[in-house]
């Protein structure tokens, strides 16, 4: 199959003639291995059909940001539900992944109301070893549990987006490690999946189209490439809902967590609630002419000089920041209650390029009840950085 629909091509048909003018090829050669129907979302048709009206958030990183496959899915729900008046969320942060997903949930997916289909996808972005700041599977654990706190009703439908990386693995016969660990928390909770990953896979191997034309880098879909995942989705969709609706909508299960360590109770503690000791100000409209993932000024707690002191006292398990990093980044002195202190340099290779999002844990498994944090610019810095800096957006907490 040759790449040459274009994405203005792609768009009316769906919208004037819905995904089966542009996706009946690929639901016929597609493999029903890729997804997994589980718990199903009979929840969220029920309350499109009887209630007339619907809210679907989506979660994740680039992919789901970028203009593509989830402005596609607004048109598979109004087709299918063309008297419903929708709510689409777009809650998708480039470059990050679910450990700040964890954290921004409930501020970011639920900030107008109840949810009643979550798109949850961070697969990608989850890639690599586990660390402080990529704790997927107590992330992942973490989102369920908060959205199906915040509404039992809720449907969600977890995703494993494609990249080179993923492909080689499964090539090779191996699951990819950010897909086992999300895999092992969707099957707990009995969430549905939609292995693209895996599919993608099989149709490039089937010859159906290339790398090139599915994706501009390694993981980034084309126009085609976002046509390509809308049609799985659309695949899916009539699975799920192949059969009559349900009587009634029904609560979904909450059973006993994998790890009690999991981030369900992930929130933000906003800025005001640091007591500076010196050395930070507040600036609301800082900026960076190099910058990603963010749009424009934001409102950081700043500190650009070695010894700038400040303290914060939270309850929970976990305490951690939501920054901008980039070319002056710093490192941070942390303590929690007068205890050991633990470094965490905030510069890292992609700080050479750009400012961006990033997430830090800087303790976690603490006894439950109020803690004391201290955070204190270091004296040292990364031999590449060129400052002191550390620009903390929110504190994150569990």
């Amino acid at each position: 199959m040759k790449a040459t629909v274009s994405w203005g091509v792609i768009a009316v048909l769906v919208s004037v003639y819905g995904a089966a003018a542009w996706g009946e090829a690929e639901r016929a050669s597609a493999s029903d291995g890729f997804y997994r129907l589980r718990g199903g979302i009979d929840n969220c048709r029920m309350r499109f059909l009887n209630d007339k009206e619907g809210r679907v958030a989506y979660i994740g990183g680039s992919i789901t940001t970028m203009k593509g496959w989830r402005e596609l899915t607004y048109d598979l729900f109004k087709t299918r539900f063309p008297d419903t008046e929708f709510d689409f969320i777009n809650a998708g942060i480039g470059g990050t992944n679910s450990t700040l997903g964890a954290f921004r949930f409930e501020d970011h997916v639920f900030k107008n109301g109840p949810v009643d289909l979550l798109f949850l996808e961070f697969a990608v972005n989850d890639g690599g070893t586990e660390t402080p700041g990529n704790r997927s599977r107590r992330a992942m654990e973490g989102i369920i549990r908060h959205a199906r706190r915040l509404n039992p009703h809720i449907d969600i439908i977890m995703q494993y987006f494609a990249d080179r990386g993923k492909v080689a693995a499964i090539n090779a016969g191996k699951i990819p490690e950010s897909i086992a660990h999300h895999e092992e928390v969707a099957a707990h909770y009995d969430v549905p999946v939609i292995d693209l990953a895996r599919e993608m896979t099989r149709r490039l191997n089937d010859g159906q189209f290339t790398w090139e034309q599915f994706s501009r880098d390694s993981c980034h879909p084309l126009p085609f490439g976002h046509q390509q995942y809308a049609a799985c989705i659309d695949a899916f969709l009539a699975a799920a809902w192949a059969g009559p609706p349900a009587p009634e909508t029904t609560p979904h299960a909450m059973p006993a967590p994998l790890d009690p360590l999991n981030y369900e109770n992930g929130r933000f503690i906003a800025l005001e609630a640091a007591r500076v000791r010196r050395g930070w100000t507040r600036d609301p409209a800082w900026d960076a002419e190099k910058k990603c993932n963010y749009g424009g000024a934001v409102d950081v707690l700043a500190a650009e000089t070695p010894g700038a002191v400040l303290e914060l006292e939270f309850k929970g398990s976990l305490i951690g920041i939501s920054a901008i990093a980039g070319m002056d980044a710093g490192i941070l002195e942390c303590r929690v209650d007068g205890g050991e202190v633990r470094t965490v340099d905030l510069f890292d290779h992609y700080c050479k390029r750009f400012h961006r999002p990033v997430c830090h844990v800087l303790a976690e498994a603490l006894p439950p009840g109020q803690h004391v944090l201290e955070l204190r610019m270091a004296d040292d810095n990364n031999e590449a950085s060129t400052g002191h800096a550390a620009r903390i957006l929110e504190f994150v907490a569990n």
